[in-house]
């Protein structure tokens, strides 16, 4: 890493190490005036990195037993990045994920999931817009201009002269299916809510398409939330993923993964809320290029709105600010949550009932 993306990576890891501290310095998570959704379960959704297990960013907190949550979240990003030292490529795509998933909670403090994303990869939409805005903000990608706006440009990437990946336009097509469980310790009311998450990644994608890896991936994870104001809920989480190697034709070997993420809801009515997101994701390649190796940051911002203990929405624009291309240039990610058997919410406490007193006869005279 050298220039923006080495101060990137300084700046991430300051913020993730100033996040845990504020999560490890948590006080009880009381029963709040405002309803707050979990957080929006992004992931590197950089094509090269989708096809290897991606924990999601989870809340610490587990369903009552008994309880099914269904959930839909799609993804849309812009995906740009060329030949760059002994790597020659071409990605050049819009690329939607959207993910079906399911969570179910079998006993007090367990969870369990399963998530199973649909990849589509095309010319796209969002080209001028994304140039607009970083021309605005003097973040001009020189890359963009190598391509016409909203074009399927190529999925190509090979090393030393070897083909690495070799894909093309894609229609809704599965990836790999992962599954996953949590629990939710026990603690003392002092401290931050915590829970342990586990993973294991299945190779149900088709590996020629690039839509998976080929091979099992397997993960472990902590999850923490804390509530400092009744008006902020701040979630951690930090994972480590062991894909299994080699991948491709080309024997890629591979290395553990890290993630961390870190986010801060604001609520603004008792079910509108605004969202803070920053991650930091490692690579498994390392290959001497940064389309395939470094670390990256990302920071985004976001809406959630809880409609009531069914259904939740959430939007969040996700920005690439590492300055390196293993990642999506640019994501837009929607979040729905349906919990069909969810407990009503809980009534605000009703006083003791006003005494009773009679009122005078018809005709007498008032008091």
């Amino acid at each position: 890493m050298r220039g923006g993306a080495a101060a990137a990576w300084r700046g991430g890891v300051r913020l993730a190490v100033g996040s845990l501290a504020l999560l490890a310095l948590g006080r009880p998570l009381a029963a709040q005036q405002f309803e707050f959704l979990p957080p929006v379960p992004t992931r590197n959704f950089a094509p090269l990195q989708l096809i290897f297990l991606n924990p999601p960013f989870e809340s610490a907190a587990v369903m009552p037993a008994g309880e099914l949550a269904l959930l839909v979240q799609t993804s849309e990003s812009s995906v740009i990045a060329t030949s760059q030292g002994t790597v020659d490529a071409t990605l050049k795509f819009e690329q939607n994920w959207t993910n079906f998933g399911a969570r179910y909670a079998p006993a007090d403090h367990w969870e369990v999931g399963l998530d199973l994303p649909f990849i589509s990869r095309y010319g796209g939409f969002m080209d001028p817009a994304i140039d607009w805005v970083e021309e605005l903000f003097g973040l001009s990608n020189s890359e963009r201009s190598l391509f016409p706006n909203n074009t399927f440009g190529g999925y190509t990437v090979s090393r030393n002269g070897q083909m690495v990946f070799d894909a093309g336009e894609e229609n809704f097509q599965p990836g790999d299916l992962s599954l996953s469980t949590k629990y939710e310790l026990s603690l003392p009311r002092e401290w931050p809510r915590l829970a342990l998450r586990g993973a294991v990644k299945l190779p149900t994608g088709n590996v020629g398409a690039a839509l998976g890896s080929g091979k099992p991936d397997f993960g472990l994870g902590v999850a923490a939330d804390y509530l400092p104001w009744e008006r902020l809920m701040l979630y951690g989480n930090m994972n480590l993923v062991i894909p299994v190697g080699p991948i491709t034709d080309a024997c890629l070997t591979l290395d553990p993964m890290f993630t961390q993420s870190f986010a801060a809801h604001l609520a603004i009515t008792r079910g509108f809320a605004a969202m803070l997101h920053q991650a930091v994701y490692t690579s498994p390649y390392h290959a001497g290029s940064r389309i395939l190796d470094g670390t990256v940051v990302e920071l985004g911002l976001g809406l959630g709105y809880a409609w009531n203990e069914h259904f939740g929405t959430q939007l969040m624009a996700i920005e690439n600010v590492s300055g390196v291309q293993q990642s999506a240039d640019f994501s837009l990610m929607l979040a729905f949550s349906w919990k069909p058997w969810a407990l009503p919410r809980a009534l605000p406490e009703v006083g003791p009932p006003l005494p009773h007193t009679a009122l005078p006869p018809v005709g007498a005279p008032a008091p």
